[in-house]
């Protein structure tokens, strides 16, 4: 795949020629983006399966709705919006019907040239930790914190993938950080 297909130009002639109906089409933009939103949608979901079945109902999403495409934005970041709207749709059904995360869907520790299993053990735990405190904030507070400290997306992109304000998202960020604190410190102490 070339450097070529992540200039806006290049996706919007993909765009145009999937509302012409070329299929074809499909493909360069699907293989660029997947990988990065099944990331975003495991890390809201906190399960690999979910995850990947939110990759495919964002596609089927965004084929049903390529004609609304505005191209004077980032195909990524309208993909990006349509996930988090499923995803949070998704953890409104979960709570509803009290799902719980398993320990066996936190992320496995990463493997090394070193690989210490005691260390390996402890950052998992830690990791553990971590989303288990992410998965007590609600869904806006949650969505922006995952955005922006696990994928690293700005705030600004984060606006637009929301549907809210620069401002609103830098205040809910600040908000999230500061749950997240009391959280943590309640349940495990210092940070």
């Amino acid at each position: 795949m070339t450097d070529a297909l992540t200039t806006p130009e290049v996706e919007r002639v993909l765009v145009e020629r999937l509302r012409r109906g070329d299929r074809s089409a499909f493909n360069p933009l699907f293989e660029r983006y997947r990988e990065r939103l099944f990331w975003v949608a495991f890390h809201m979901l906190r399960n690999e399966q979910d995850a990947l079945d939110a990759v495919q109902e964002t596609f089927v999403r965004v084929l049903r709705a390529i004609e609304r495409f505005d191209t004077s934005r980032r195909f990524y970041t309208w993909a990006c919006q349509i996930l988090i709207n499923y995803c949070v749709d998704r953890l409104r059904r979960r709570s509803s019907s009290r799902e719980n995360v398993s320990l066996e869907d936190v992320a496995a520790p990463d493997a090394g040239s070193g690989f210490d299993p005691e260390e390996a053990v402890a950052r998992q735990e830690e990791r553990r930790r971590v989303f288990d405190v992410i998965q007590k904030l609600q869904p806006p507070y949650r969505t922006v914190i995952i955005l922006r400290e696990l994928e690293g997306f700005s705030c600004k992109e984060i606006a637009e993938m929301t549907g809210t304000t620069h401002a609103t998202v830098r205040w809910r960020l600040h908000r999230a950080r500061t749950m997240f604190r009391e959280i943590w410190e309640k349940e495990y102490g210092g940070l």
